[in-house]
């Protein structure tokens, strides 16, 4: 008995010593500021290629009817087309990304169902957490009836994370990467 009790204890200390989590990446202090300076310069646009809704019974049944759409799981939706996206350019900031996902109130006809504004943000808050290696940036936009928190969390290796906070909708989540827009520009012609 003391045997299988040995070998069960080395085993388990064994799976615990071997579950360690993955390493930091680390960045030299000319990497980050290179993107420091990057997002400093507010010339950039987010591009979305997936997105997360919350899952609420809503969204539980509609994926469950077949009629999600194609790409991905109904709780990670790979995005294509070109309606993907959050430009920051000088103070304003304009977003035109799909939306997944209940909607609380409002909407009326003819309106856009994906999230979109355009305007100058209120709210604006940037903070670096040199732990992380990540800047986050909060801030809060008003469209014609709903307002918008925002929260970016991008990384020096360019990918980034999009929160939105809707005062009308569930909160939704995108992944995807930061793109310079001169560069974007150029590479358009």
């Amino acid at each position: 008995m003391r045997v299988y009790t040995y070998i069960l204890f080395l085993l388990g200390t064994f799976l615990l010593l071997s579950c360690g989590s993955a390493s930091k990446v680390s960045y030299t202090q000319e990497q980050l500021t290179s993107f420091t300076n990057f997002l400093d310069a507010k010339s950039y646009r987010f591009l979305a290629d997936t997105a997360n809704p919350t899952m609420t019974n809503g969204v539980s049944a509609v994926a469950n009817s077949g009629l999600w759409p194609p790409g991905g799981t109904f709780s990670n939706i790979l995005l294509q087309g070109s309606n993907n996206y959050m430009t920051v350019k000088g103070d304003s900031i304009m977003a035109d990304l799909p939306y997944f996902g209940e909607r609380q109130m409002g909407g009326g006809y003819g309106n856009n169902t994906g999230i979109t504004f355009k305007g100058i943000p209120s709210r604006y808050k940037e903070e670096f957490d040199v732990s992380k290696n990540e800047m986050q940036i909060v801030f809060t936009i008003t469209d014609k009836v709903e307002t918008y928190q925002v929260t970016l969390n991008a990384f020096p290796n360019k990918k980034a994370t999009l929160i939105i906070n809707s005062s009308q909708r569930f909160p939704i989540r995108y992944l995807g990467e930061l793109k310079e827009l001169e560069a974007e520009a150029s590479v358009s012609r």
